[in-house]
């Protein structure tokens, strides 16, 4: 709490554990306000974290600036090496400060190279080919950062190579500093990853995956 008061005026409270899509996620503006809310939460079960909003990348921003928007990238370990899943976007919309496909935000798939795919996808299956609020056009926008971003989450992986899979929640700051907000490593999905890109998400190892899971 120290630490936060020392002129933030913006932050996020979320709790630790047993929470996801955003759920209890809140953004207090006021050194005040911020520290009452710290004070209520101390009072409660469980713990939680408090930490100073982000400024984003502006390339992320032409997007939608009212929320951090955050990529979804799934490392997993296979005969020794680290693979990633084809990289989501998830961007928020409507004023909200989320960016979470549960939480109203939409996503949309991301090449390797840095690409956004043509179209975004909320997780009814609704089709944006433009962002609703910004206008902002997916198909051509290139992100250049994504290629070391995914670098990145690799190395992070062999950090933890006793986990076979972990979904990696990432952004990139105003500096072009790579931001982790979370590793997720239980409660994991594919779905987002395979609406945005119509594919499967294991590419060449699809097979090999596949006959494992059966021995098992």
């Amino acid at each position: 709490m120290t630490i936060l008061m020392g002129g933030v005026t913006e932050a996020i409270i979320k709790p630790v554990q047993d929470t996801s899509s955003g759920v209890g996620v809140e953004k207090i503006k006021g050194a005040e306000s911020i520290k009452n809310n710290l004070q209520e939460k101390a009072k409660k079960k469980g713990t939680y974290i408090a930490q100073e909003c982000i400024a984003q990348n502006e390339q992320l921003a032409v997007l939608y600036a009212g929320a951090v928007n955050t990529f979804r990238v799934i490392t997993y370990l296979w005969n020794g090496e680290v693979f990633h899943v084809p990289l989501a976007l998830r961007i928020g919309q409507g004023g909200s400060y989320l960016d979470n496909a549960h939480a109203g935000g939409m996503f949309i798939g991301v090449n390797d190279s840095g690409e956004l795919n043509d179209e975004a996808f909320t997780e009814f299956g609704k089709r944006y080919k433009e962002h609703p609020d910004t206008h902002a056009v997916f198909k051509g926008y290139k992100l250049s950062f994504v290629p070391e971003l995914i670098k990145t989450a690799k190395k992070l992986h062999l950090n933890a190579p006793q986990l076979g899979v972990i979904s990696w929640d990432l952004t990139v700051d105003q500096n072009g500093e790579f931001v982790l907000i979370e590793a997720n490593t239980r409660g994991q999905g594919i779905w987002i990853s395979q609406m945005a890109h119509g594919c499967g998400p294991f590419g060449r190892n699809t097979e090999d995956i596949l006959r494992y899971v059966a021995s098992k």
